[in-house]
């Protein structure tokens, strides 16, 4: 029983980072990107990735090891339901991960450097998309957990 909560915590909490880390970089994108606001754009990207892997690894051990077995979750359209949104989530990440890396080169070249505004408008764009769709991932959940689906 104490495993399962521990678990849970765990995968609530970091899916709070991931949430947070997204609102953030939503955030720095209505910002002026350009000097120090690009390596901290990075940073915040990488505390997203990050959580999103500890995200990942906090529902797979609730599958394994927590209280309800991997038949229940199996069984779940929800489950899948969330499951795909959250692939179609961490898919649509990569395109803003490797503009955010490509324009960090791009500044450690040349403090100068200002990313394209039709770049940082896509960024910006793929980031809401990707705050909407996490929503689902909660409704998603919130429906598994409830035996809905």
């Amino acid at each position: 029983m104490l495993l399962d909560a521990a678990l849970s915590v765990a995968h609530f909490l970091a899916l709070l980072v991931m949430a947070g880390a997204l609102s953030g970089e939503a955030f720095v994108l209505r910002l002026p990107v350009k000097g120090a606001v690009i390596p901290l754009l990075a940073r915040i990207d990488a505390l997203y990735g990050l959580s999103a892997g500890l995200l990942i690894a906090a529902g797979l051990c609730r599958v394994f090891f927590g209280l309800k077995d991997e038949s229940f979750y199996g069984a779940s359209h929800a489950f899948w339901g969330k499951i795909a949104v959250f692939v179609i989530v961490g898919l649509l990440s990569i395109l803003p991960t490797l503009q955010f890396m490509r324009w960090r080169r791009a500044y450690t070249a040349d403090a100068a450097f200002e990313p394209p505004e039709t770049e940082v408008k896509r960024a910006r764009r793929i980031v809401m998309i990707q705050a909407h769709l996490l929503i689902l991932v909660v409704i998603f959940a919130a429906l598994m957990a409830r035996g809905i689906g």
